[in-house]
C-alpha cells in the first residue's frame, strides 16, 4: 500500500507542479455526490490493494455497502467517483437484520478480502456491542462481543473502526469516565486480529482520543513508513495522531460542502487522501482531503489590521527631589525602550508598515532625544529586533512620558507537523548560536539538574503511553518536555495569593533561571511547582539547548476581547473605542529542521480546577497538547515583540524585592516583552508605568436599507485604511435587538464572502417580521471590524 501511495504521490506532484494554489493540509480538493439511495452514511473504507482498486466503500445505515470506483488521473483530466454496485450486509444468525450497523474497514488477510464493521444499539432490552468480520470470498462471519470485560470498554457506545495489517482500532464514547486521568487516556482500543476467525480478537491496549469530545471517525495512515492515526473531535475537527501511542499532533476544521452540521460517522485513508463523509439530507457526499502533499506550507487566516500605541510614564521616588543631599538635576538618565513588532518575513504571522512608525516625547522635556537601536539575538541577523529609545539624559527628578505608534497586522498561522519529518538540519542557522548558555537564564553548566529532569520526563512518558520516550527527534524532545511540565506544574493564581516559586537567596526569580525551574519537580508534588509563562519559556529553551537542539522564546501581547472595550455592546471595535493589549505572554520556539524551521511550543501550565492547589496536576487532554505543541501562532491578534536568546539588558527588569509585587509575579528578574523604562540610578525612580492598546483602522459606515422585503437593497461605505486589505470579504447578518437590554442575537447569515468594495447587496427578508431588527456587517477573519444599520421593523 505504501508503495502505491508513494508512486501516486509523485505522479500527482508532477501533474500539479504548475498549479497556482496547491491544496494545503486539511483542504478538500473535490466533493463527490454519492448514489441516490446512499443517504445515511455510517462508515467508509478504502480498498487500495485489490486488482480492481482503487475503490471507495460506503456503509449506509440501512444495512447496505455501496461500492464506488475512483477514476483519478490529473494528467488526463479524470476525476470521478463511479457507482459500481451495492451489497447487503449479512444478516444475524437468526436471520434478523443488524440493529445498528456503523463503521467500516477493509483489509486483506493474506489473499482473503475482509470487511470489518460494528453493530451497536441500546434499547430497553440492553446494549448490543459487536465487531463483525465478514470474509467476502466465502461469505463467512465472525462476531465478537465487545461488551465483554476483557475489552475494557463495557457497554460504552462504539462508533467507528480502522484496520491496518493485523491491528484493529475502535473508537468509543469515553465521556462516562469519572476519573479525569482515565478519560484523557482512553477513547480508542487496539485489538490484535491475528486470530480473528471465530471471533477470537485480543485486546491489546487503550489509546487516547482527543480527550474533549468523542471521535466519530477513525483511520490509519502511513507516510514515508511512519504510522499515523486520523480521528475527529466530535463533528467539528479532524486531527492527526502518532500511530503507535495515539498522541495528538495537529488538527484542522472538518471540511463541509454546506453549512449543514449534521453528524457524520466514519473516516478513511486511501490513495494518498483522507476521505471525509457528509450526510446532507439527501444523497451523501464524500470530501477528498489533502493530507500528504504540500507538507511544509502553513495555513494563514485573513489579516487583522490595527494601530498599535504604547506609552511609558516614569516618576521619581517621593524623596528624590527633596533630599538635601541630592541635587535636583542629578537623578541620572531615564530611558524608555520600545520594541517594534516583527515583520512578516521574520515570523510569518504579522507585519508592520515602518513608515507609519512614530515616537514622541509627551512631557516636552528639553533633554529628550529619540534614537533607533537594534540587536541580533544569538547573532541572528534574520531575527533582528528594532527598537526606539527615548532618553532623558542628566534627568532632573520629574515626571517623563513618551508614546510610540505603528500600523500593523496580525493573523492566525497554523502549522501541520508530521514528527518523522523533523530533523537536526540547522544549515539555515549557520552563524547563529541558539545553543549558547546564559548564567542568568539557563545555567546549562548545571548538567546534573538537566539530566535528572530528562530522566523524569522519560519515566513519565513511558509510564503514560507504554512506549520509550524519543528524546532525539527534536519534535518529540520538545513535546515530551512540554507534556511533562503540563502534567506536573500549575500556573500561579493572583486571587489566591499563590505566586510563582522563587528562592531569592539562590537568585531564583519568578522567571529564571531554567535549571532552578525544572528542579521544582525533583520531589513529588508539594505545591512548590508553580510557574508562569516566562519561567516555562526559559525552562523549555534551556532544556532543549541542553539536548543540543536550538531553542529561543517569543515575547508577545494580545488584544483583549470585547468585554474589555465594547462600550455599546455591538461587538465592533468602533472608532471611539480602544482595545487594551496584554503585556504579555511568552512561549518557546524549537528548531525542527529544514522542513519546518522554528515551531512554537507553549508549556505554560493551567491553574487547577476550582483553584485547588492541593491535589497534584492531572493529565491534560491530547487536544490541549496538540494546541500547544508546534501548532503555530494559533490565536488571532497575537503580536510578537521580542525574540529572546540571552538576557538583553534594555528589556530586563532588575530585581528589587517587593512583597506585594512578588505575589503578583511582578517583582523583577524578568525579561520584558515589548517596552521597558530603565534608569541610570534606579533607586531614585518608581517602576515605570506602561500601557499598550490598539485602535481599529477600518470602518463601515452609512449602512442603509431600501426596497421590498424579498429584494431589500443594503448599501454601505468604507472608511479608513481598507486599501491595506484589498481582498477583504464581508459576512452580513440579520440581528434582533432587545430594546430594553440592547442585547443582539443573530437570526441568520444573509450573505458571506462578499467583497467589501461591492458597496451593496440584495437580500431576502421576507421570512422575518416584528420589531427591533438591524443589519450587521462583519469582516471575515476579523469580526470586530464592520458596521451596522439603524434599528428597523419588519411588517
Amino acid at each position: 500500500m505504501m508503495h502505491l501511495l508513494r508512486i501516486f504521490t509523485l505522479a500527482w506532484l508532477a501533474a500539479t507542479a504548475t498549479a497556482s494554489t496547491p491544496a494545503l493540509i486539511g483542504e478538500a480538493e473535490k466533493v463527490y455526490t454519492l448514489a441516490p439511495a446512499n443517504t445515511a452514511i455510517g462508515g467508509v473504507a478504502f480498498d487500495d490493494v485489490s486488482a480492481d482498486a482503487p475503490r471507495l466503500l460506503v456503509l449506509d445505515q440501512s444495512g447496505k455497502v455501496f461500492v464506488y470506483g475512483l477514476d483519478l488521473d490529473p494528467a488526463k483530466g479524470k476525476d470521478e467517483l463511479r457507482y459500481l454496485e451495492c451489497v447487503d450486509l449479512p444478516a444475524k444468525s437468526d436471520g434478523s437484520a443488524l440493529s445498528g450497523p456503523r463503521g467500516l474497514a477493509f483489509a486483506r488477510h493474506g489473499a482473503r478480502p475482509v470487511l470489518y464493521f460494528l453493530n451497536w444499539s441500546a434499547s430497553g432490552g440492553g446494549v448490543t456491542s459487536e465487531l463483525w468480520q465478514w470474509r467476502i470470498d466465502d461469505n463467512s462471519i465472525s462476531v465478537t462481543d465487545l461488551s465483554l470485560f476483557s475489552f475494557g470498554i463495557g457497554e460504552r457506545e462504539v462508533i467507528d473502526l480502522t484496520c491496518h495489517e493485523d491491528k484493529i482500532r475502535i473508537c468509543f464514547d469515553a465521556s462516562g469516565y469519572r476519573d479525569r486521568n482515565l478519560r484523557v487516556q482512553r477513547g480508542i482500543i487496539e485489538l490484535d486480529a491475528k486470530r480473528a476467525r471465530g471471533g477470537k480478537v485480543k485486546f491489546v491496549k487503550h489509546l487516547p482520543d482527543c480527550g474533549e469530545a468523542r471521535s466519530l471517525g477513525l483511520a490509519d495512515m502511513e507516510l514515508d513508513g511512519a504510522p499515523y492515526i486520523w480521528a475527529t473531535r466530535g463533528n467539528e475537527s479532524i486531527y492527526a495522531a502518532e500511530g503507535t501511542t495515539g498522541r495528538g499532533l495537529f488538527f484542522f476544521d472538518r471540511p463541509r460542502s454546506t453549512e449543514t452540521k449534521s453528524s457524520s460517522l466514519g473516516l478513511c485513508f486511501g490513495h494518498g487522501f483522507l476521505w471525509v463523509p457528509e450526510n446532507v439530507g439527501g444523497p451523501g457526499r464524500i470530501q477528498r482531503v489533502n493530507v500528504t502533499r504540500n507538507l511544509d506550507a502553513a495555513r494563514e487566516a485573513p489579516r487583522i489590521f490595527r494601530r498599535l500605541i504604547m506609552t511609558i510614564d516614569t516618576e521619581p521616588e517621593a524623596d528624590a527631589a527633596v533630599d538635601a543631599d541630592l541635587a535636583v538635576d542629578d537623578a541620572g538618565a531615564v530611558r524608555h525602550y520600545y520594541s517594534r513588532p516583527y515583520a512578516y518575513e521574520q515570523l510569518g504571522n504579522q507585519g508592520v508598515w515602518p513608515e507609519t512608525e512614530s515616537v514622541v516625547d509627551l512631557s516636552k522635556a528639553r533633554n529628550a532625544t529619540i534614537t533607533e537601536r537594534s540587536y541580533d539575538p544569538a547573532d541572528d541577523t534574520s531575527s533582528r529586533q528594532w527598537m526606539r529609545l527615548v532618553e532623558y539624559s542628566g534627568a532632573p527628578a520629574r515626571a517623563y512620558s513618551s508614546k510610540y505608534g505603528i500600523d500593523l497586522w496580525t493573523n492566525q498561522r497554523r502549522m501541520y507537523v508530521y514528527p518523522h519529518r523533523a530533523n537536526h538540519n540547522a544549515d539555515e542557522l549557520r552563524g547563529t548560536d541558539y545553543l549558547a548558555d546564559d548564567a542568568d537564564l539557563f545555567n546549562l553548566s548545571d548538567t546534573k539538574t538537566y539530566n535528572r529532569f530528562f530522566e523524569r520526563v522519560r519515566a513519565h512518558m513511558e509510564a503514560k503511553y507504554g512506549a520509550a520516550a524519543d528524546m532525539d527527534n527534536p519534535y518529540w524532545a520538545a513535546r515530551n518536555a512540554l507534556e511533562y511540565i503540563q502534567d506536573n506544574y500549575y500556573y500561579p493564581s493572583r486571587p489566591k495569593g499563590i505566586p510563582a516559586a522563587v528562592d531569592y537567596d539562590r537568585s531564583h526569580y519568578d522567571a529564571n533561571p531554567g535549571n532552578l525551574k525544572i528542579e521544582l519537580s525533583e520531589e513529588p508534588y508539594d505545591k512548590s511547582q508553580i510557574i508562569a509563562c516566562s519561567g516555562t519559556s526559559v525552562m523549555m529553551a534551556g532544556a532543549m539547548r541542553h539536548l543540543k537542539i536550538p531553542a529561543r522564546w517569543l515575547g508577545t501581547g494580545t488584544e483583549k476581547g470585547p468585554a474589555a472595550w465594547d462600550t455599546n455592546g455591538n461587538g465592533l471595535l468602533d472608532r471611539d473605542e480602544t482595545a487594551p493589549c496584554t503585556n504579555g505572554h511568552r512561549y518557546s520556539q524549537v528548531w525542527l529542521g529544514d522542513h519546518y524551521g522554528w515551531a512554537c511550543f507553549d508549556a505554560t501550565p493551567s491553574v487547577p480546577d476550582h483553584k485547588d492547589y492541593d491535589p497534584p496536576p492531572p493529565f491534560r487532554s491530547q487536544w490541549r497538547y496538540m494546541s500547544r505543541a508546534a501548532a503555530g501562532h494559533m490565536r488571532d491578534r497575537r503580536i510578537v515583540f521580542n525574540v529572546g536568546s540571552g538576557l538583553f539588558r534594555p528589556l530586563y527588569r532588575d530585581f528589587e524585592y517587593d512583597r506585594d509585587l512578588a505575589v503578583n509575579n511582578d517583582c523583577g528578574g524578568d525579561q520584558r516583552y515589548n517596552l521597558q523604562g530603565r534608569f541610570e540610578k534606579p533607586e531614585l525612580w518608581k517602576l515605570a508605568r506602561q500601557r499598550i492598546y490598539l485602535k481599529n483602522q477600518c470602518f463601515i459606515t452609512g449602512v442603509r436599507l431600501s426596497g421590498p422585503k424579498k429584494k431589500t437593497k443594503v448599501v454601505w461605505k468604507l472608511e479608513g485604511d481598507w486599501h491595506k486589505a484589498p481582498d477583504a470579504r464581508l459576512c452580513i447578518f440579520l440581528q434582533r435587538v432587545d430594546r430594553d437590554s440592547h442585547k443582539a442575537r443573530n437570526l441568520g447569515r444573509l450573505a458571506k464572502a462578499l467583497p467589501c468594495k461591492a458597496g451593496q447587496v440584495t437580500v431576502d427578508l421576507s421570512a422575518y417580521r416584528g420589531e427591533g431588527f438591524r443589519i450587521m456587517l462583519r469582516r471575515e477573519g476579523d469580526p470586530e471590524t464592520g458596521g451596522q444599520s439603524a434599528l428597523f421593523d419588519l411588517e
